[in-house]
């Protein structure tokens, strides 16, 4: 069964399925699904920005605001603080080996092929890792982490295989294959850490709130921002069109786990997931 699932999986045009996808979820007509999305999915209606009848399309419903006040910030003010930037299950979480992470039991992928850098991967080596997967159930726009600058971003185009159980635990180099678009931040510390955000099927789009670039569109790219873009804890960062996947990467012995953590457990945006450590042996001052 999982060889001939693997089979349809290789066979179905999941790039151009999840165009079509994102094309009719922003037509008029999709508005008649949102109910049955939101029972499908016990989306929890009293947090959304707007009453359910008043989303126009099934994709603006799908990245909806929530009500102000519902995801607060954990430790807002502190720049040390690192938070969960959205609402999903930890998949995985470890320590950055010989450049190796782990997608599931038995299978590993590569820190250099998943940014597509072998020279920007140098600055994650030996480092911490944390995957968090997004269900179609959560709350899917994405937000900053930490207080910092975003130095860079890069775009990869790929496939967009699904990023559920099934895929992760047997489709090879799944993040390294599917869709990305990463984004670099320097603490004001001075400490490098990455957000990759993963495209998987039926997500017709990854957008940013900092640059226009967006996903599933083959285009690669990569850019270096002359005057970094501050960003504080909490600012919204972007969001995906369904559901998908967040890397976060963080220097060798740059981030210290809050030690309550573990695989499977579920987190909320802006909740506690860790803190910078030895904050004070650099020091950078965001652009104005």
């Amino acid at each position: 069964m999982d060889r001939t699932l693997l089979t349809l999986l290789n066979l179905l045009p999941k790039n151009l399925l999840s165009r079509f996808v994102g094309f009719f979820a922003n037509l008029a007509i999709s508005k008649a699904f949102i109910p049955w999305f939101a029972k499908r999915y016990k989306i929890d209606l009293n947090e959304a920005e707007k009453d359910i009848a008043d989303y126009p399309t099934l994709n603006q419903f799908f990245t909806r605001h929530l009500k102000a006040g519902v995801r607060p910030v954990h430790k807002l003010d502190d720049p040390s603080n690192v938070v969960s930037p959205v609402d999903g299950k930890i998949a995985q979480m470890g320590d950055i080996v010989n450049g190796s992470m782990i997608q599931a039991k038995g299978l590993d992928y590569q820190l250099n092929h998943l940014i597509g850098s072998t020279l920007e991967a140098e600055a994650y080596q030996d480092g911490y890792y944390m995957t968090i997967y997004l269900a179609p159930t959560d709350y899917h726009r994405m937000h900053h982490y930490a207080t910092g600058i975003i130095q860079k971003m890069r775009v990869i185009p790929g496939r967009l295989f699904p990023v559920n159980v099934f895929a992760v635990n047997n489709v090879r180099n799944l993040f390294p294959i599917n869709e990305r678009i990463i984004t670099y931040i320097e603490n004001k510390f001075g400490q490098k850490s990455a957000i990759v955000k993963v495209g998987a099927t039926i997500v017709g789009k990854i957008k940013l709130a900092y640059h226009k670039a967006e996903s599933n569109k083959g285009l690669a790219m990569a850019k270096t921002f002359e005057t970094p873009i501050e960003v504080q804890k909490g600012d919204e960062l972007g969001y995906f069109a369904m559901g998908s996947t967040v890397v976060m990467l963080f220097e060798k012995d740059s981030f210290k786990v809050n030690e309550t953590l573990k695989p499977g457990d579920a987190v909320r945006m802006g909740e506690d997931l860790g803190s910078f450590i030895n904050p004070n042996i650099k020091s950078n001052k965001p652009a104005n």
